[in-house]
């Protein structure tokens, strides 16, 4: 694995370890992209329906628990930890729902408690043949769970005195599969002990999610390790039956240039493309591709894209020699350029006729760094376009106007595959509908709050399952890791893997509810339900229970039982209630001293740098929370400014953070006042964003006019006002300072 860090702004280091894909044995690494055109849903007439959680529907204790044996369920997306205990509320037995086609867990927790018990569980009389019903027994890695080991029906489950034990079922439902309720019996039998009998009722939803995975990705991970002493095909079949793209799609073989072109095995090497015929079906590019990118003789429809070969390393595109050429510096002399050019037009010669165009790309650079970076990506991606014009590209790289219209001649990527803290919106919008270019997203692992990070143990299984939410937001196609092994045990899932299958399920639900992916630039059908969990790249829902309420009425629309699309809205418990809340951001032991603050007649509430408190449900989240000397205060004595104006709260190195307020359900009218009174900032544009609308947009302060104020409307429906503030800006591509003064609410009609 390579790995590197550099500077990303001029404030402070931001280090990412960036993507790579390793090949061995000539494995070839994958970053996939739909071939097929964009498709536009059914536009955004589709009318919509607020979904209210219950909170004890998903999260509650089993009413069929023994007084010393706690048995309790919550959604598997709300990872358990060593001191979570049963809730008061209870209902009987567990529910789950499912498409055909799909796995589906349910977990109950038991315990604390001693001994132990054996865990059976018969199958669903009426789902038939086809099914699979198995168990697990999960475990915890720092006090969160992860780690699942597969429990076979009738094993024995050891308890612990001091913490929970997660038993997972999981349902695999078959094609032809009857819709309606299933029941089954889940039987528990304490050593000494009486059984216990658990109902399990699943709902079949009267579809079937697709065989083919819509949202695309790339995971390094070996195939190897993954098969153990089983086979390739079961370790690709468990990768695609999670939705899981691995970069080694045609492991033990591939399309590198290593193998199929300038190869001591070839007899016609440097000439003509060659795809191994003398090897075996098991070894040769030629029937692996076949199998794997085209599903022929496997599943039928293979992965949805594959990695042909890739960049030498992080800073080194091409090989130093090529076909008997000496590369010189990275832009290549004429020889060598000519033969690399050869190569390019002979694979495309050979993808072409086989069908692979459409699923398999080539990933030139990682993650260029500057300004002569840039311009070798551009160089790059020209070379290739007039060797092999329908050969699909790929760079780790946010869409870039310095790479795709370069001076040297305009060029894009069929794949921008943009690390979640840079992306820009706009520009990528602009490529994506103008050049028909995709981009994909990438997690690191030291992403902050308030983004998504799957990468680590102690996270909410949220930060999995959330992601292709997020990007449907974003018109992303497909997630991508450096490390995909980190969510494996060997040849087992760990807790992460089976989340990130969960969240790339929820996006064939909304693929089926859309009729296809969503356009760039208009408004969709799945779009309310998408933006009601997921508004922006830090605002999204971390109530599981809320997300399983919703995706249930998603399946219950996509089947034709509910007319309207369901959208959440949900007041938690402890929100404020509607009404007129006024705040001014400032230093809470400093100036203004005035308490109460009152400024033309209303009361303002002072909020420094808190962090974020579920109790109260107001305060900050980000990456710079708790650190004083970045999270800085400010209070500027100038003459014709209100104390609201001249107070104000900053993050110094610019990075995004995000405010939220626990608040009733309505539409609200929202004021935001941001600048500083003794200083224009020409450089740092300020941002705000409300519920995901932009309400101040990259807009400059100056010394005529320091201070902006900016109002909008917005429908609240999650039961949490968020406030986005600062990041980077789409004018500068750069972190700016946003100076946050104060924020009025009022109920709006």
């Amino acid at each position: 694995m390579i790995a590197r860090a550099h500077q990303r702004t001029r404030r402070a280091a931001l280090a990412l370890a960036l993507l790579t894909a390793c090949s061995s044995n000539g494995a070839t690494g994958d970053a996939r992209r739909d071939g097929s055109p964009p498709h536009d849903g059914p536009g955004s007439d589709v009318p919509v329906e607020p979904v209210k959680p219950d909170p004890t529907e998903f999260t509650y204790k089993l009413s069929e628990s023994p007084a010393a044996l706690p048995l309790w369920t919550t959604p598997c997306a709300n990872k358990v930890r060593t001191a979570d205990r049963a809730p008061d509320a209870a209902r009987s037995g567990l529910r789950l729902s499912a498409a055909r086609r799909e796995l589906e867990p349910v977990q109950l927790v038991i315990g604390p408690a001693s001994g132990t018990l054996v865990a059976k569980i018969d199958p669903f009389p009426t789902l038939g043949a086809a099914q699979r019903v198995t168990l697990a027994v999960a475990s915890y890695e720092g006090g969160w769970e992860e780690h699942l080991q597969p429990l076979p029906s009738g094993g024995t489950v050891t308890l612990s005195a001091t913490s929970g034990v997660p038993l997972w079922l999981t349902v695999l439902v078959p094609e032809g599969a009857p819709a309606g309720e299933h029941k089954t019996t889940l039987t528990l039998t304490p050593a000494g002990g009486a059984a216990i009998a658990i109902p399990v009722t699943l709902t079949v939803f009267n579809f079937d999610l697709p065989k083919e995975i819509h949202f695309d990705g790339q995971l390094n991970l070996s195939i190897a390790t993954l098969k153990g002493s089983g086979t390739v095909d079961a370790a690709k079949t468990l990768l695609h039956e999670h939705r899981l793209t691995p970069t080694s799609v045609t492991w033990p073989s591939g399309f590198s240039y290593t193998i199929t072109w300038d190869s001591g095995a070839s007899p016609t090497r440097c000439s003509a493309f060659w795809d191994e015929p003398t090897e075996g079906p098991d070894y040769s590019i030629k029937e692996l591709a076949k199998r794997y990118v085209l599903g022929q003789g496997w599943n039928g429809v293979g992965f949805p894209s594959a990695q042909l070969f890739q960049f030498v390393d992080n800073s080194t595109p091409r090989p130093a020699t090529f076909c008997g050429a000496s590369r010189g510096d990275h832009y290549g002399t004429a020889e060598y350029n000519g033969k690399w050019s050869q190569f390019l037009a002979g694979l495309q010669g050979y993808l072409e006729p086989n069908g692979y165009l459409a699923k398999t790309y080539y990933y030139v650079q990682n993650e260029p760094q500057d300004a002569a970076d840039y311009k070798l990506a551009a160089h790059l991606c020209r070379l290739t376009r007039q060797a092999a014009p329908k050969l699909r590209i790929a760079i780790s790289e946010e869409p870039k106007k310095e790479i795709a219209e370069e001076a040297g001649g305009a060029c894009g990527y069929d794949i921008w595959i943009a690390h979640v803290r840079a992306y820009q919106q706009d520009y990528a919008w602009q490529r994506q509908k103008d050049h028909g270019e995709t981009v994909w997203l990438y997690s690191l692992d030291q992403d902050p709050d308030p983004y998504f990070n799957p990468t680590l143990v102690d996270r909410s299984g949220m930060h999995q399952r959330i992601i292709p939410w997020v990007s449907w937001h974003y018109r992303a196609r497909g997630w991508a890791y450096y490390d995909g092994g980190r969510f494996f045990d060997g040849t087992l899932p760990s807790y992460r893997a089976e989340l990130l299958r969960e969240g790339f399920e929820d996006y064939e639900y909304l693929w089926l509810a859309n009729k296809g992916h969503p356009g760039v630039g208009v408004k969709q059908a799945a779009d309310p339900t998408v933006d009601s969990v997921a508004s922006s790249l830090t605002s999204w829902t971390k109530n599981a229970d809320a997300l399983m309420a919703l995706r249930h009425e998603l399946g219950r629309y996509i089947e034709g039982s509910r007319a309207t699309l369901p959208v959440l809205q949900s007041s938690s418990p402890g929100a404020r209630p509607r009404g007129e809340y006024h705040f001014n951001f400032q230093d809470p032991k400093g100036k203004p001293a005035a308490s109460p603050l009152v400024v033309d007649g209303k009361t303002y509430v002072k909020v420094g740098w808190d962090k974020y408190d579920p109790q109260t449900q107001l305060g900050w989240s980000g990456e710079n929370i708790g650190k004083p000397t970045i999270t800085l205060y400010g209070y500027d004595e100038v003459a014709g400014y209100s104390e609201l104006q001249k107070s104000y709260i900053y993050d110094d190195y610019g990075r995004p953070n995000l405010f939220e307020l626990g608040l009733e359900n309505g539409r609200y009218s929202v004021t935001v006042g941001v600048g500083r009174p003794a200083k224009g900032y020409p450089s740092d544009p300020h941002n705000v964003t409300v519920e995901g609308v932009k309400v101040v947009n990259d807009e400059l302060t100056t010394t005529a006019q320091p201070v902006i104020e900016r109002t909008v409307t917005i429908d609240l429906k999650d039961g949490s006002l968020s406030l986005e503030v600062g990041g980077k800006s789409q004018k500068t591509g750069d972190f700016a300072y946003t100076f946050l003064a104060y924020l009025k609410i009022v109920p709006a009609s």
